[in-house]
């Protein structure tokens, strides 16, 4: 019996290029439909990639590795667009996404936001290693006996931050730079050499924190023990 796969995918690309959706997509859809057609059995959800999002984020979100997300959708390439189209498969093998510590473990994707969150609510306008380093204090906090044993305990710490202490934590909403500098913190980066604490010395004013011992400065904020 002759296969029908050919003449589908062939009035499938003359569809979607009639309907100017451009080469990429074009590609991308035909690959798509040959690993989905003929490698997986399970059904899968689609997927509209969101400002922000990056392959981990969302893998993250499901479940699932970066691999397997490439696989199901039929693309080799990491980067990714608003409004592209993804194939995410459900029935993925069990994993753990529960943060342990920086470096170990993996973390949810809540977390990741939360990190980023706060970077950016701390960090907006500092260099992107200014950014990393913020996030590499927070973590770094959490292998100290003298703070909080979670993510969650240590950003929410009394007088701890100060986006907290004036609100401006809740309405901020991370950049893709913040989220990027979060990844690379929760993946052990640490510009700060193990700094359990930072500040702006133009608008810092607590003599305690003068008192720390400083490790380096990176933009606008010192980083101390």
């Amino acid at each position: 019996m002759k296969s029908k796969i050919p003449e589908t995918l062939a009035g499938l690309k003359h569809k979607l290029l009639h309907d100017h959706l451009g080469p990429r997509l074009v590609t991308a859809a035909v690959v798509g439909i040959l690993v989905v057609g003929l490698t997986l059995s399970a059904q899968a959800a689609s997927y509209t990639v969101q400002p922000g999002d990056t392959l981990w984020l969302i893998g993250q979100r499901f479940g699932v590795t970066v691999d397997e997300i490439k696989q199901t959708s039929g693309i080799w390439y990491d980067l990714l667009y608003p409004g592209d189209i993804l194939t995410i498969p459900d029935n993925p093998p069990t994993r753990t996404t529960s943060m342990v510590s920086r470096g170990s473990g993996r973390p949810s994707e809540r977390e990741v936001e939360l990190l980023a969150q706060m970077i950016m609510a701390e960090a907006e306008g500092e260099p992107y290693q200014g950014k990393v380093a913020v996030g590499a204090v927070i973590l770094n906090r959490l292998q100290d006996p003298a703070f909080p044993k979670t993510l969650t305990a240590v950003l929410y710490e009394t007088d701890a931050f100060e986006p907290i202490l004036n609100g401006a934590f809740y309405s901020t909403q991370a950049d893709p730079d913040c989220i990027r500098a979060a990844t690379d913190a929760l993946s052990g980066i640490d510009p700060t050499g193990g700094a359990l604490y930072f500040y702006n010395p133009s608008t810092a004013w607590s003599p305690w924190v003068f008192s720390r011992p400083v490790i380096t400065q990176i933009g606008n904020h010192v980083f101390a023990k």
